[in-house]
């Protein structure tokens, strides 16, 4: 292969290109990765940075042994925020795209519980994030003994 000035302009291009996406991918943070998932699965999201980092932070709490590793999870979060997460699924191997639907599963199940986006009663409305010990319960009654 000849290296002349279009072929050397190709590939300047494209490494500056996957530095740059790289880049990205690695100022992913983990609650980039779960507002991608939730969005994903429960349309725009409107939900305040400190709530979701609150979330995250509980969410993971309970499940750190479902955590993908931090270069799967930046990757993933970038996928997702450029609607590539199908075929960047398809090259994953077996185990990693398995670990990240467990991922997905708890951090869904945990939206459910630990946050009022079940209850929205309009898809553009805010998502609060209730505690790692909310009752969603409206008959409950909380009195001292």
């Amino acid at each position: 292969m000849r290296l002349n000035r279009r072929r050397a302009l190709q590939l300047a291009g494209a490494t500056a290109l996957l530095s740059a996406a790289g880049g990205y991918a690695l100022t992913r943070r983990p609650e980039d990765l779960v507002h991608s998932v939730l969005e994903r699965h429960f349309g725009p999201l409107r939900m305040a940075r400190a709530d979701l980092v609150a979330f995250t932070e509980a969410s993971l709490a309970r499940h750190r042994w479902i955590e993908p590793p931090w270069k799967l999870a930046a990757a993933f979060g970038a996928a997702y925020d450029a609607a590539l997460e199908g075929p960047a699924r398809r090259l994953l191997p077996e185990d990693s795209a398995a670990q990240l639907e467990r991922f997905e599963r708890h951090v869904l199940g945990d939206a459910v519980r630990l946050t009022d986006i079940a209850m929205r009663s309009d898809p553009e409305g805010g998502v609060s994030f209730l505690g790692p010990s909310a009752c969603l319960n409206p008959y409950a009654r909380f009195e001292e003994a």
